[in-house]
């Protein structure tokens, strides 16, 4: 304990050392998961001082808790402070300050470091610390990503010996693909804090809107041939709704942080390299919510003793940095409480001028997949945004939001800066060096139709409280001798899914018809699934239930028809209605396979369609042996060019039925060994333009496209994109990867606009290769298919608008 705090500090014998508890002192080894849940649970047991609330579970189901350290008297009213904070003007009462710890998991000082830091709180002496608690309520978060904790822990820890090994080429500092740097399904948690795909995510963003903290700190990890970094960072790359007030608290507070790691003679730097734009990562999230939020970077010993170029870096001396400007956070709480609660009074204070200011006053959207819409809507009711439903139909700039299934959103309201970073199309910026991406806009994700209004526009607009979407209903004739089900639902493909595996038949309609449902003639677009029932009737009984609880549950309209002859279109036993088959795919990971957009395929199989799917390693497959196999995905990443012998039983197997989906660089695999017959756009080498060395970072950010969004035409007619009725389709763009156009007609699903960039940062060089070229491709390879997206369709677990394309390939790869 000595190594980690000042020798003099006097300590409670009724507390717990983490010692006690783990059997070593923090630093010798990595801590588990349940280990520290066990002390912050002695904690709470043995301290007047600490109070634990577990707020939710991880998809592994381990606990996440919260760790509330403040005086007795202040635990004892924490209920009575918590109702406190539903008057944001007014609040009078204890500072709140929230410290997370190791939301990448692999990043582990944070964690280990946590321990100490709540040890020191319950059980220091010290009458700074009193006066501390007596004025604060300090909010631990000890593991922001316990599953990915646990798998770092379970590593570094199984290849320690006693002797410590500091070369950066042993295992212990290799860690397996895919680290535990992420969650179960391979997220990027620090990217969550927005988009709410997640567990951990949601309970955690949950807590944030009960006790709005004054300042919420970021503990993290960087290379380990780095020093330290805490903000304020770079100010131009800040994103522009966030105040000036906010950075000059936050370099405020820094210079707390340089006299701490001054102390203990620890280089460091604040004012370089990572931004602050994004606002779903855990240090940028409270700047648009009212708080201070801090990002803490320690270069990372990733074991237990590593070499770096400022010699040997050990586990404890990691551990020592973190604790140590965790204290110094809290030193400037104290000191600076009067400033910070005055400006958090002033940032809700001043919402409805900076609103009354803004020439938008709201936002109307609207979509015809009530799937999507759910979804949408979790997400800004999860972010206490209010919204209305539409209750008379509007148009707006040509566009029209019909009644009940149109929503508006007023700028109006508490939570202005966070409803404008989610739904503008910024494409300008003072700097365009991003950490992450540039844009994230919400609607065009979701592929909802929104238009943004001015005063006029909004005065119009006549809506009601938001109503439930409830489960599904069944239309029609309860003894049908049909059920048809349409697909502009995104819950249907789960539906599908559901009752694909109970052994129920089922087909995709490629043309359009019309029945009587009732009393009244029903249209059905391309896409509806078309559910024949058997006349026997107990097995009719069977099939009527398994399809009631699979598509209503799920949200899903059912239509029963009592004839299969249709008013108009096609019949229902037409051969233009296509059979469906349950999806058996194979998706490559490991290797050079990004673990990301890997996890973001398999959540969205496992998750949202609720399609099993296999995974292999990339570099153990064989091609030989996919004959169990109907789809085989390979995402962004490096794969191994084949061998003649695997290019021949690859392409016999897509010949004889198996569909390829290939997205990003694994499109350049594809077509590099000649599975498919599109070409990638191989751009030349820039000549030399004399630039000065103090701009290379600014020419280096102009050639990259780190996340913009553009926008592409849709072939609303192709089985890919049945269910989207909107004739264009947005995609997270990262990379600059072109496709020449399709040498044929009927490949090309999308291709981007002639001005394709929708929000973002972009240079005009790169929009000008990009637009006009293909965004998805898919071609027949005699039985089989290959299906080429330049992007990544699911990003980030949110994307649903281009996501649909990617279920559309699971279930109707046979139908172009």
């Amino acid at each position: 304990m000595d190594y980690y705090f000042n020798q003099s500090i006097e300590y409670s014998d009724d507390v717990l050392t983490p010692k006690d508890i783990l059997g070593h002192q923090v630093g010798t080894w990595h801590v588990r998961p349940d280990q520290s849940l066990s002390y912050f649970q002695s904690l709470s047991h043995l301290s007047d001082k600490v109070a634990l609330k577990e707020i939710g579970r991880t998809h592994e189901n381990r606990p996440l808790i919260t760790a509330y350290i403040s005086s007795p008297e202040n635990l004892a009213r924490l209920d009575e402070i918590k109702a406190s904070r539903a008057d944001l003007d007014d609040y009078e009462g204890p500072n709140l300050v929230w410290i997370g710890y190791s939301v990448h998991g692999n990043e582990a000082s944070g964690a280990n470091a946590a321990l100490l830091v709540a040890y020191r709180l319950a059980a220091s002496k010290e009458t700074w610390v009193q006066e501390l608690l007596d004025n604060t309520v300090v909010m631990i978060d000890p593991m922001l990503n316990p599953d990915g904790m646990g798998r770092f822990a379970q590593w570094v820890n199984s290849y320690k010996g006693k002797q410590l090994v500091s070369d950066a080429n042993s295992m212990e500092h290799t860690e397996a693909w895919p680290m535990g740097r992420t969650n179960h399904y391979w997220f990027d948690l620090n990217r969550d804090w927005l988009l709410l795909q997640h567990p951990e995510s949601q309970a955690r963003v949950k807590h944030f809107y009960e006790w709005r903290p004054h300042i919420v700190g970021d503990f993290h990890e960087m290379g380990t041939n780095s020093t330290y970094f805490f903000q304020p960072g770079v100010p131009s790359r800040q994103n522009p709704l966030t105040s000036e007030a906010n950075f000059d608290l936050t370099a405020d507070i820094a210079e707390f942080h340089a006299k701490a790691l001054d102390d203990l003679g620890a280089a460091y730097y604040s004012k370089e390299g990572f931004d602050d734009f994004y606002y779903g990562k855990g240090s940028t999230f409270p700047d648009i919510n009212g708080g201070v939020g801090i990002l803490f970077e320690q270069a990372s010993s990733r074991g237990h003793l590593q070499e770096s170029v400022n010699g040997d870096l050990s586990f404890p001396y990691a551990i020592r940095n973190q604790v140590a400007t965790s204290f110094s956070t809290l030193k400037a709480s104290l000191a600076m409480k009067d400033k910070l609660q005055s400006y958090q009074r002033d940032f809700f204070a001043g919402r409805a001028d900076a609103a009354d200011d803004d020439s938008v006053k709201g936002v109307v959207f609207t979509s015809k997949d009530k799937g999507r819409l759910q979804e949408f809507l979790r997400i800004l009711e999860s972010h206490q945004v209010a919204v209305r439903q539409v209750d008379k139909a509007i148009k707006v700039n040509g566009t029209a939001y019909p009644a009940d299934s149109s929503y508006v959103v007023n700028f109006n309201q508490q939570q202005y800066g966070l409803i404008k970073a989610m739904f503008e199309t910024r494409k300008k910026f003072e700097d365009n060096t991003f950490y992450d991406v540039s844009a994230w806009t919400l609607p065009l994700a979701f592929n909802v139709e929104f238009t943004h209004l001015d005063r006029g526009d909004l005065s119009h607009v006549s809506s009601k409280e938001l109503q439930e979407f409830g489960q599904g209903r069944w239309f029609g004739s309860q003894d049908p001798v049909a059920v048809i089900v349409p697909w502009d639902n995104f819950n249907a493909a789960k539906g599908l899914s559901r009752v694909l595996k109970k052994g129920v038949r089922a087909k995709v309609s490629t043309k359009s018809f019309s029945l009587n449902v009732g009393n009244s003639e029903k249209m059905f677009a391309p896409g509806a699934l078309v559910i024949q029932l058997p006349a026997n009737s107990e097995k009719k009984t069977t099939t009527m239930g398994a399809l009631k609880n699979a598509f209503l549950d799920a949200g899903v309209d059912v239509f029963g028809v009592d004839t299969g002859l249709a008013l108009n279109g096609i019949d229902l036993g037409s051969p233009s209605i296509e059979p469906v088959a349950m999806p058996r795919p194979l998706l490559l990971i490991g290797g050079e396979v990004s673990p990301y957009e890997a996890g973001e395929m398999w959540h969205l199989l496992d998750t949202r369609v609720e399609v099993p799917l296999s995974m292999q390693h990339a570099n153990h497959v064989d091609f030989t042996k996919l004959d169990r196999y109907s789809h085989l995905i390979l995402v962004d990443g490096f794969y191994a060019d084949l061998k003649p012998e695997e290019h021949q039983a690859l392409t016999e197997w897509i010949s004889e039925g198996g569909t390829l989906v290939v997205t990003r660089t694994a499109a350049e695999w594809a077509i590099r060994n000649k599975l498919a017959t599109f070409e990638v756009d191989v751009v030349e080498e820039p000549k030399p333009q004399g630039h000065e060395f103090s701009h290379r970072d600014d020419v280096i950010a102009k050639g990259i496209i780190g996340g913009a969004i553009y926008q592409a035409d849709l072939d609303n007619s192709h089985p890919l994109a049945y269910g989207l009725s909107n004739d264009m389709i947005a995609f997270t763009k990262a990379g600059t990867q072109v496709l020449k156009p399709a040498a044929q007609d009927f490949l090309t699903v999308a291709t981007y606009t002639e001005t394709p960039l929708a929000a973002g940062y972009s240079s005009k060089e790169n929009v000008e290769r990009i637009k006009n070229t293909p965004a998805v491709l898919a071609q027949r390879l005699e039985r089989g298919s290959i299906i080429v997206f330049n992007d990544n369709p699911v990003f980030r677990g949110y994307w649903l608008g281009s996501a649909r394309l990617m279920v559309n390939s699971l279930f109707f790869n046979k139908a172009f």
